[in-house]
């Protein structure tokens, strides 16, 4: 049977080439995802600046939740520098060098200078480790000198003697320039090297560290070294970097991995769900089209296991094609797509990408199982039917609905609804997943009742063509309804794009307006944003002798978990919960929002204001002491002082301004809000602002979108890749459309043929098929709309409080626009390219 089903490709290459174009992508795509998935997995990250020592020890940035996920710590977790002595103990380690890095830039004529690459401050221990030789001059020794690396000194224009101004801890200083240094490999970063003294003044937590650099003695073997350092460093809070992932010491953000995890889970599985019921879809249409053929097999002998064998035969052959031609593609798109991923921001630079041949072989096989399951499925009704009634439907094509899709599409409507329960409980300002997988679950639902809804929807619509649309309506009814297949594989899809196009959008607008509620009430400050460097405390003190200014605070983000008393929000977010931080003698007048016990102005010391909703959930009042494990992994006992009110979902721990700034990687606040006094002259006192931080180079006056990316810079990434995917899954599915509506009008040809011998013109054809097509788009468009609101509703209510989602009405025209004129293209295009054929052949060849 196989053999047969070979020769007997080569007899219908419109089912071929659709279905091998179906595979063919979703194959490409699975692949794509395996690369992101193994990307996330392997999480490697080669060193870079730490590329010439073998061993790097950093801080353990991993957190345990009590319910057993494991999240990743926002800031940078130094560890104490005292570790060195320990560690040189250890046999095999020849020396052990500090390093630490902080944010660093030469200035000329009042702005940093341009090296094309990110700048940074070091010790000059930390030169020895890509390592950097001096070319000229001499290591800094003393206070104010400084080591400039070749790229910023010829940027800067100065040589050793000279005099250079650095943008460094908020401020601008001038240093002596002792040497020039160039690196002895490749990096993509500019290093400025300071004296011990400096560098202990201009790190934010002076006897810490970022990482300590361990070079081993010759001979000695770096694994076993390895193990023996994480033994002796046991309970410390540090990690032992070997290999590939040593570059985790300089860049602790690319251990965020999970967003990068979840999209490729996303797009592989969506894929793969597109692809069974695309491929299905086309298969089914292929193999309806083919019953004749199949009903004298039957009549002959043939037993459904024979059937069965020769249908699978032809997909898998079909499919191992795709696949095989799919894989070069797939892993070049796999790299694309990361780098795009990458460019958005939601993943840090710094990852390797992997594209191995395990996810390739695995996804491969996930498209072989897939394309094999959408055949079963689709060839499922005519191997199974008797020799007699095979012919019979050969002829009249009557359908008949199988047990299992009614219950697997009640199954889909139970997930669908129980991800909206999810979406009622789920907190945290990221909470859009379950939505739309709730709109995709209703849909397959849908789809896998889609012969009975075309069936059904056909029937109803049909008195209504018939009255509006003339003769041409009428056929065009008729055929709809005695083709209900082929009406279904266009209906499923035109539904799809409707409804997962149209929630996605709508979800990601929703959570970006729900965003903006997040520092709405921060809304009437005057908000000033510092270069890399943060501000300097001096410049706050600057900025409030500014005329105009009725108050002015330092802003601090962050994130932690509450360890003391059992908080019954930790884990509901993998990131923690959100810390701001205030000076407490402003923090009333630049932070609108309602205090409900106790006062912001005691916010001075070891003290904290909590969400009174987060109070009480926790069973804490004013004047209790909770315990927070910060980002950088230090515990504070804190006494709550205020309880205020927030935004479901939005909820906050305020804390002083120099508890927090102690406990983040920066050690400096980047945002200072100013409350204008009333009356104040708003352009000169924004002039007076400018020139009040004229110090800090890079300062600028921003608004609420700025601190949005403080805390939230990954939602307009996500949002980019919410598109992009949105993007990848339309396409896919226009071209399954397009594929069905070929294939279906291609085998009408002999019916085209027939229609213009007995009078009809290619008018009236095409009249009578942009009507069929209008009709099938029309109950797609209906369905996908009403899926649309089962989850979007939900969502809006439980982010905004609000059941109309946030949006643009013409996202949802354009998502029409673009169905219908799939559903028309894809009917008329086909149909026009047979007709040019004369009326005689077209009945003859069919």
């Amino acid at each position: 049977m196989f053999l047969l089903a070979l020769r007997s490709l080569k007899y219908r290459w419109a089912a071929f080439a659709a279905t091998f174009i179906g595979m063919f992508l979703c194959s490409g795509i699975v692949i794509a995802s395996g690369g992101i998935l193994e990307t996330g997995l392997r999480d490697e990250a080669p060193a870079e600046r730490l590329q010439a020592t073998p061993i790097v020890i950093a801080g353990d940035t991993v957190y345990p939740l009590p319910n057993n996920p494991v999240a990743t710590l926002l800031e940078r977790v130094h560890i104490d520098e005292s570790l060195i002595s320990t560690i040189q103990t250890v046999p095999g380690v020849l020396k052990a060098l500090p390093d630490v890095s902080f944010p660093a830039a030469v200035v000329k004529d009042g702005a940093t200078v341009n090296t094309g690459v990110e700048s940074s401050g070091h010790g000059w221990s930390s030169a020895e480790m890509l390592p950097y030789a001096l070319s000229s001059g001499a290591a800094p020794q003393s206070p104010g000198d400084v080591v400039l690396d070749k790229r910023s000194a010829d940027a800067a224009g100065v040589t050793v003697g000279g005099e250079v101004k650095i943008a460094v801890r908020g401020t601008t200083e001038t240093f002596r320039v002792t040497g020039i240094a160039e690196p002895g490999a490749a990096v993509n970063q500019a290093g400025l090297f300071f004296s011990p003294a400096d560098v202990q003044r201009l790190i934010p937590d002076p006897g810490k560290v970022d990482n300590i650099g361990v070079f081993a003695t010759p001979g000695t073997d770096v694994a076993n070294l390895r193990q023996q350092l994480t033994t002796a460093l046991a309970g410390k809070g540090t990690k032992v970097l070997t290999g590939d992932i040593r570059g985790h010491g300089e860049k602790p953000k690319t251990l965020e991995v999970t967003d990068l995890l979840i999209i490729g889970v996303l797009i592989g599985g969506l894929s793969t769900l597109a692809g069974l019921m695309g491929v299905a879809s086309t298969l089914s249409l292929a193999f309806q089209q083919r019953q004749r053929e199949m009903a004298l097999l039957r009549s002959i002998g043939t037993t459904p296991r024979q059937l069965k064998r020769m249908i699978i035969g032809e997909t898998i052959f079909v499919s191992l094609i795709a696949t095989a031609l799919s894989i070069f593609p797939g892993v070049l798109f796999g790299e694309v797509l990361y780098d795009r991923i990458v460019d958005t921001g939601l993943v840090a630079e710094g990852l390797a990408f992997h594209q191995g041949p395990i996810p390739t072989i695995v996804a491969a096989l996930i498209s072989l199982i897939t394309s094999i399951g959408a055949a079963s499925i689709a060839g499922r009704r005519v191997t199974k039917a008797k020799a007699i009634e095979a012919l019979t439907d050969a002829e009249i094509q009557e359908y008949k609905s199988g047990k299992l899709r009614p219950i697997f599409a009640i199954v889909c409507f139970v997930i669908s609804g129980s991800l909206i329960y999810v979406v009622q409980l789920a907190n945290g300002p990221l909470k859009a997943s379950p939505a739309i997988f709730s709109c995709i679950f209703a849909g397959i639902g849908l789809a896998l009742l889609g012969p009975i809804v075309a069936k059904t929807t056909t029937r109803i619509l049909g008195p209504l063509v018939r009255r509006t649309t003339g003769i041409a309506g009428y056929l065009a009814s008729l055929n709809a309804q005695a083709r209900v297949t082929q009406v279904a594989a266009v209906i499923t899809p035109i539904m799809l794009v409707t409804g997962i196009a149209t929630a996605n959008l709508y979800a990601t607008t929703t959570e970006t307006a729900a965003t903006e509620t997040y520092t709405q009430e921060l809304a009437h400050n005057v908000i000033l944003q510092s270069g890399e460097s943060g501000f300097a405390p001096e410049v706050l003190d600057e900025i409030r002798k500014v005329n105009g200014v009725d108050g002015a605070s330092v802003f601090l983000t962050s994130a932690g978990f509450i360890e003391s008393p059992a908080d019954p929000w930790q884990g509901r977010d993998l990131g923690g919960s959100q810390i701001k931080g205030f000076n407490a003698d402003a923090a009333a007048k630049v932070y609108g929002t309602s205090v409900v016990e106790g006062s912001f102005s005691d916010l001075v010391g070891d003290t904290v204001a909590l969400t009174n909703t987060h109070a009480k959930d926790m069973g804490a009042k004013l004047g209790d002491t909770i315990s927070i494990r910060m980002g950088d992994r230090g515990k504070v006992d804190l006494k709550v002082v205020a309880l205020f009110t927030a935004k479901e979902s939005f909820e906050s721990i305020v804390m002083p301004a120099e508890t927090l700034e102690a406990h983040t990687t920066l050690g400096r606040a980047r945002f200072i809000l100013v409350n204008p006094a009333a009356g104040a002259d708003m352009g000169r006192l924004r002039a007076d602002l400018t020139t009040a931080m004229s110090t800090v180079p890079g300062a600028t006056i921003g608004d609420r979108k700025s601190l949005n990316g403080a805390f939230l810079h990954h939602l307009g990434a996500q949002a980019l890749v919410t598109l992009l995917m949105i993007a990848m899954l339309v396409g896919y599915i226009a071209i399954q459309v397009i594929n069905n509506l070929s294939l279906a009008i291609t085998k009408r040809r002999r019916e085209f043929g027939l229609q213009r011998l007995t009078g009809s013109t290619k008018d009236q054809v095409l009249r009578m098929t942009a009507i069929e097509g209008a009709q099938a788009g029309i109950i797609g468009i209906v369905l996908g709309t009403l899926i649309t609101p089962l989850t979007l509703v939900p969502f809006s209510l439980a982010r905004t409080g609000s059941p109309i989602p946030s949006g643009s009405p013409w996202m949802y025209i354009g998502v029409v626009l673009f169905a219908g004129l799939l559903a028309m293209g894809g009917t008329l295009l086909p149909t026009w390219l047979e007709l040019r054929k004369s009326p005689l052949e077209a009945s003859v060849v069919a």
